[in-house]
C-alpha cells in the first residue's frame, strides 16, 4: 500500500502564514552559492534545472546517469538566507518538483524567508530520466481480488502479479538494482553539496521519513535539521509493514463510519447504521463486480478507492457521497477514487507511480517469499480488519516475487552523532501508524517526538498551527519541542 502524499488535488492546503521566527544566534546567514546547476525561470519566481547522478555511486565511471528534475523557490530575503530546504513528499513515486510547485506558497512565512525551497524527482521516479516502467495497462492488476476466496481468484491474482513483475524485469531491468533508497540518499548528499550547503536541512513526508532516516544513518555529521513527518519504522519487515497498515486503515474507516453515523446530514447516514450499509455494499461487490460504463468496480478497485479516500478527513464527505451512490448502483465515484490512487488518466493510460512504489519498496526491505505467510496474514485480517485491511496482505505479492534482492535487512536506525532530529506522528494516521513514529524517535540517538492528535496522513501543513509553528521553529532556529509535546 502506497504511503504517498502525491496527489496534486490534495495539495491545495490553506494555512495562515506564521510570524517570522528569528535565526538562532549562532546561525550564519548563507549567501546563495555558486553552482554548476543551471537554473532557469519556470513560472513566477520558481526556477527549474536538472541534476545528473550516476546509476551506481560505487561505479560512477560507467557513463550511465539519471537526470533528476529540480525546482527551487529562492529565499524571500537573501540577506537572511540560511540555506536550502530539500523536500521529499513521499511515495515512493511522488514528485518533489510537483509538490514544491503546488505547496510552496502555503509554507510558513519564516521558512520561505530563510530557505531556498528545493524539490527533486528521485531516480527512476516521476519525471526523472530514465524512468521505471513495467506495463501499459495496470487495470487487470488493480482488478485482481487481493482477498481471494477461491482457487480461481488466487490463480488470477498470482497471474496478474507475475505479469507485473515480469514487465518490470523486461522493461526496466537496467534500472531495478539502482532505484533503492541507498542510492537516493547519495543523490541527496551530492545535491546538498552542489547547492552549497555544508549540512542538510530536509523535510521528509511519509516515505520521505525513511529517506531522511537513512541519510542520517549514513551521514550523521552532515545533518543540520531533519523533519520526518508520518514516519516509517525501519525495523519492520515487509509483512509487518503491511499488517500495521491494514489495522491502521481499518481503524480510520471505523472512524469515518462512526463520524457518519453521528451526523444525519452525512450522505451515507443509512438510517444511523452506515457500517451495516458498508458491509452490504462490500458483500455485493465481492459477489459480483458493479458495472460502471464499460468498466467494473470489483473488490480490487473498491479496496484501492477506499484506501485513497481515507488519507485525509477532508475527503470523507466525498467518500460518503461515493458510497451512497454505489449503494444505489452507481460506482463511478468510488472507481474515480481508485483511479486517482493508481494515477489513471481520463484517456485510460496509467502513470508509473504504482510500479515505482514496488520497484523501491521491494529493495528497501525484505518480504517473505512463502505464500502461506500472506494467506495466514489475510486470515488474521479477515478477523481483525475485514472491511479494508483484509485486502492489504496480498498486495505485497509483487515485492515477495521481485527479481532484485534488497540492499538491506530490517533493523533499527540510530544515526549516532547527529544533532536533534524531529519525528512527527499523528495518532490516527492510516498509512503510517503512530507507533511507527514513536519507534523511530526512540531508535534515533537524537530523536525528538512531536505528536498530533487526530486523523489523517501527515501533520505538517494540515491547518494545525501548533505543528506548523513547532516545525518552523525547529527548521529556522533549531529549537526542538519539549519532550512529550502533543498538538490537538
Amino acid at each position: 500500500m502506497l504511503v504517498s502524499v502525491r496527489q496534486p488535488a490534495l495539495l491545495a492546503i490553506l494555512v495562515t502564514a506564521l510570524p517570522l521566527a528569528g535565526c538562532g544566534d549562532d546561525e550564519p546567514v548563507a549567501p546563495a552559492p555558486a553552482s554548476s546547476i543551471v537554473w532557469t525561470e519556470c513560472g513566477g519566481t520558481l526556477e527549474c534545472a536538472t541534476f545528473e547522478v550516476p546509476f551506481d555511486h560505487d561505479a560512477p565511471g560507467d557513463g550511465r546517469t539519471f537526470s533528476l528534475p529540480l525546482v527551487r523557490q529562492p529565499a524571500a530575503d537573501p540577506s537572511a538566507r540560511i540555506g536550502s530546504l530539500i523536500v521529499n513528499p513521499g511515495g515512493p513515486g511522488a514528485s518533489g518538483v510537483s509538490w514544491v510547485k503546488s505547496a510552496w506558497i502555503a509554507m510558513p512565512k519564516a521558512i520561505k524567508t530563510h530557505f531556498d525551497l528545493v524539490g527533486f524527482d528521485p531516480r527512476g521516479q516521476a519525471a526523472s530520466e530514465p524512468g521505471l516502467d513495467c506495463v501499459d495497462d495496470l487495470g487487470p492488476f488493480l482488478a485482481a481480488d487481493t482477498s481471494p476466496d477461491s482457487q480461481a481468484e488466487r490463480e488470477a491474482l498470482l497471474a496478474q502479479t507475475d505479469a507485473l513483475v515480469a514487465g518490470c524485469a523486461e522493461r526496466s531491468a537496467e534500472l531495478l538494482p539502482y532505484v533503492g533508497t541507498d542510492q537516493v540518499v547519495r543523490d541527496i548528499d551530492a545535491l546538498r553539496e552542489e547547492l552549497g550547503d555544508e549540512k542538510l536541512t530536509f523535510l521528509g513526508l511519509s516515505y520521505g521519513t525513511f529517506l531522511g532516516a537513512m541519510y542520517a544513518e549514513a551521514y550523521p555529521e552532515r545533518v543540520r535539521a531533519l523533519v520526518l513527518d508520518a514516519a516509517l519504522d525501519p525495523k519492520l519487515s515487509g509483512e509487518d509493514f503491511i499488517a500495521g497498515q491494514a489495522l491502521a486503515f481499518e481503524a480510520q474507516l471505523d472512524d469515518f463510519l462512526a463520524d457518519c453515523a453521528a451526523d444525519k446530514m452525512c450522505p451515507f447516514y443509512a438510517e444511523g447504521d452506515p457500517a451495516a450499509a458498508y458491509d452490504a455494499l462490500q458483500a455485493a461487490i465481492e459477489a459480483a463486480p458493479m458495472k460502471v460504463g464499460d468498466r467494473t468496480l470489483g473488490p480490487g478497485e473498491l479496496s484501492y478507492g477506499i484506501s485513497a479516500a481515507l488519507y485525509r478527513p477532508s475527503a470523507w464527505k466525498k467518500l460518503a457521497e461515493a458510497l451512497a451512490l454505489a449503494a444505489d448502483g452507481d460506482g463511478a465515484e468510488l472507481l474515480a477514487f481508485a483511479d486517482g490512487y493508481a494515477d489513471r488518466a481520463d484517456d485510460g493510460s496509467y502513470g508509473d507511480v504504482l510500479e515505482v512504489y514496488y520497484g523501491v519498496t521491494s529493495v528497501d526491505t525484505t518480504f517473505a517469499e512463502d505464500l502461506s505467510v500472506y494467506e495466514a496474514l489475510t486470515a488474521e485480517m479477515a478477523a481483525k480488519a475485514p472491511r479494508v485491511g483484509v485486502y492489504l496482505p496480498y498486495s505485497a505479492l509483487p515485492s515477495a516475487r521481485w527479481p532484485v534482492e534488497p540492499w538491506r535487512t530490517p533493523g533499527p536506525v540510530a544515526a549516532e552523532g547527529a544533532p536533534p532530529i524531529l519525528v512527527v506522528g499523528s495518532t490516527r494516521d492510516p498509512a503510517t501508524p503512530y507507533p511507527w513514529a514513536v519507534s523511530l524517535a526512540e531508535q534515533l540517538s537524537s530523536g525528538v517526538l512531536l505528536t498530533r492528535e487526530g486523523n489523517g496522513h501527515v501533520a505538517f501543513l494540515r491547518g494545525n498551527t501548533c505543528i506548523d509553528q513547532a516545525v518552523t521553529d525547529y527548521l529556522v532556529s533549531l529549537k526542538v519541542p519539549a519532550e512529550g509535546t502533543v498538538c490537538n
